[in-house]
């Protein structure tokens, strides 16, 4: 009995300590998570829109790099390092739609100047 209830506190703790959302992105704008001083974070992207979506990261003082493209219904988990932001392209004419599940440091800027 006591493995199974610190199992289920293990399994609790774990699933809210995560940000979920549905993100739209306009047309050839960028999403942006994770700016400035925070810890490392990983997140599950699924892309949901009819265009591709570009995943980049940018640490502090660097340059940014394209990490994968996820095409229509592609899902993929992405890590970032800590202070490094991930950026969510959308280089189409039309909306782009993705939904995160993010873990790890979750104290995280959302936005951006192209969202």
């Amino acid at each position: 009995m006591k493995k199974v209830v610190i199992s289920l506190v293990a399994v609790i703790t774990l699933s809210s300590c995560a940000l979920t959302s549905q993100t739209t992105i306009g047309s050839n704008k960028a999403f942006e998570l994770g700016d400035g001083e925070h810890g490392s974070f990983k997140a599950t992207v699924k892309n949901i829109s009819r265009v591709a979506v570009e995943v980049c990261e940018t640490p502090m003082c660097g340059t940014e790099k394209k990490l994968i493209t996820l095409q229509p219904g592609q899902q993929k988990t992405v890590r970032f390092g800590a202070n490094t932001k991930a950026i969510f392209k959308n280089n189409n004419e039309k909306q782009a739609d993705v939904k995160l599940k993010v873990t790890g440091d979750t104290r995280l800027t959302m936005g951006g100047p192209n969202y």
